[in-house]
């Protein structure tokens, strides 16, 4: 049987991204740390991180820490039934990955549920709907919001609904830069607003709605209230989720660039096979409410 303390030296070392972090999260030595690494190496008979910075872990690395926190999660569940009606149980933790846009609309409303009925609790880490998958596979979550459909090995996928987006700007913004209409030469002179560097969402309504594939001025602002606000000012125009925008559109504080022109972004939720019952119960509710949360359109719709 594999020790807990070795497991958790590499979930902890790979989270950090190195060993004098994981140290100190771990109130140990750096040798101390990298010690109970080559311990789990050599009971394995080969490596499971990288000597790279930052530390990664390798696909072996990767399941072992998908391994620990499965085991965190079960051993939380059973003290929790060990120790039901004597207040002393506590809460556990699951890590999951969520885009931005949808952390702001829907998905907490969604996963209220499962946080309602049992003692969970959320560490969320956010990211563009493009990158969360990379922390599931990388055994940092235990689930994630993505829009790609492709399961990870040792994962499932299941489509959820898919989220619209609308090209708006503010009246005085449009008298500014679109007062001759949304072309080639407006795109090319407004400034339009991205979440970050990442943020590719832009840039594919463009080429796949207008048909613009050149260069455009952009500035970069990681806040989904932001973008609202900085759009209302007039300082740029976006790419906002309607359900966001409906009430701005509604009394003319917005207005949409491309009326009937829009992007659908399909989103998926990403998650381990085996998971703890307390895993499962968020998977549902994740599943049911944001289905519920989102349009769904059957092109996208996966089993």
């Amino acid at each position: 049987m594999l020790d807990p303390k070795l497991l958790q030296a590499l979930a902890t070392v790979v989270e950090n991204g190195g060993f004098d972090k994981a140290a100190k999260v771990l109130f140990l030595t750096q040798s101390a740390v990298s010690q109970r690494i080559k311990q789990l190496e050599e009971r394995l008979g080969q490596p499971v991180v990288t000597r790279t910075s930052p530390v990664d872990a390798t696909p072996h690395g990767r399941r072992l820490i998908q391994h620990f926190r499965q085991l965190t999660l079960m051993e939380a569940e059973l003290m929790e039934t060990l120790q039901a009606g004597d207040g002393l149980a506590g809460f556990s933790t699951l890590a999951v990955a969520v885009n931005a846009d949808s952390l702001a609309t829907w998905f907490l409303d969604a996963a209220r549920p499962a946080l309602e009925t049992a003692r969970l609790l959320l560490d969320i880490r956010v990211d563009d709907q493009e990158h969360t998958h990379e922390l599931l596979r990388s055994g940092h979550v235990s689930g994630c919001v993505s829009s790609r459909s492709q399961t990870i090995q040792g994962g499932e996928s299941h489509y959820l609904g898919s989220m619209r987006y609308l090209c708006l700007a503010a009246p005085g913004f449009i008298a500014r830069y679109f007062a001759d209409g949304v072309g080639p030469a407006a795109l090319n002179a407004a400034p339009a607003l991205l979440y970050d560097r990442k943020d590719s969402l832009h840039q594919a309504f463009l080429q796949r709605q207008l048909g613009y594939s050149l260069d455009f001025p952009a500035l970069t602002l990681p806040s989904v209230q932001g973008f609202l606000d900085y759009t209302l000012a007039g300082i740029a125009y976006s790419l906002i989720p309607e359900g966001m925008a409906a009430p701005a559109l509604a009394d003319g504080r917005l207005i949409d660039l491309a009326p009937g022109k829009y992007l659908d972004v399909p989103l998926y939720w990403h998650h381990w096979q085996m998971e703890a019952s307390l895993a499962r119960r968020l998977t549902a509710t994740v599943i049911e409410q944001g289905r519920r949360a989102l349009r769904q359109c059957p092109d996208n719709r996966l089993a």
